[in-house]
């Protein structure tokens, strides 16, 4: 479903006019501002396997920062592809630690941390500072951004699950308005839940079950 389908298929259950364009008027950018809230509750919600890609990283001697993605991102697995290792995920405090209290250490890289932005990319630390070229392979949830509400993406296609979606947007327009015609938020509210837990049993029979468990740690 594209993102002005889940627009005009909220509209339609609102007894509203289909639209040409996200930015047709006023109510439609609002519906569209629904949509964007509603993909972002829904993709948050759970590790979508459709969401999951691979992101890699090249290495060169003596830097130790790198651009990672532009995008809402979260790391599932990091692995030094070059030297066959799970790379470990460190708190900025221990790499502080590293960074100030040890001598530097030119090695392969076997931690990484996140280090604030360049631009609207974040950006990744890694430790040791790499001395050569190795590839380093980020297994990530992610996720998308706002679409714009211009009428460029409109065209744009919805990843997740659809029907939760739209739901979920829906809900919120009917909290706007007040009620819609006999069906009141707490109603509209409980159909996308349900709706987002059905889909998110779905797909986690699409995992193997270790990816299905939770651990306290």
């Amino acid at each position: 479903m594209t993102f002005l389908e889940a627009i005009n298929a909220v509209l339609r259950r609102l007894r509203e006019d289909e639209v040409a364009s996200s930015n047709a008027s006023d109510y439609s950018k609002l519906i569209g501002d629904f949509v964007n809230q509603a993909v972002y509750d829904c993709e948050h919600a759970w590790d979508w396997n459709c969401l999951q890609e691979t992101i890699t990283i090249t290495t060169s001697a003596s830097t130790d920062l790198y651009d990672f993605h532009n995008a809402d991102t979260k790391i599932i697995e990091a692995i030094n592809e070059t030297k066959n290792w799970v790379m470990r995920s460190i708190s900025d405090q221990y790499d502080h630690r590293l960074e100030y209290l040890d001598d530097p250490v030119n090695d392969s890289p076997y931690y990484y941390t996140f280090r604030g932005k360049n631009g609207d990319y974040s950006q990744v630390k890694v430790y040791p500072i790499p001395n050569a070229i190795e590839s380093l392979r980020f297994l990530t949830v992610k996720y998308s951004p706002d679409k714009a509400l211009d009428g460029t993406d409109d065209a744009e296609s919805i990843i997740v699950p659809s029907h939760p979606v739209v739901l979920t947007a829906y809900a919120s327009a009917v909290s706007e308005r007040g009620e819609d015609g006999g069906i009141g938020y707490n109603e509209a509210d409980s159909h996308a839940r349900s709706a987002l837990a059905d889909a998110i049993s779905l797909d986690m029979s699409l995992n193997h079950p270790l990816q299905n468990q939770w651990y306290a740690y």
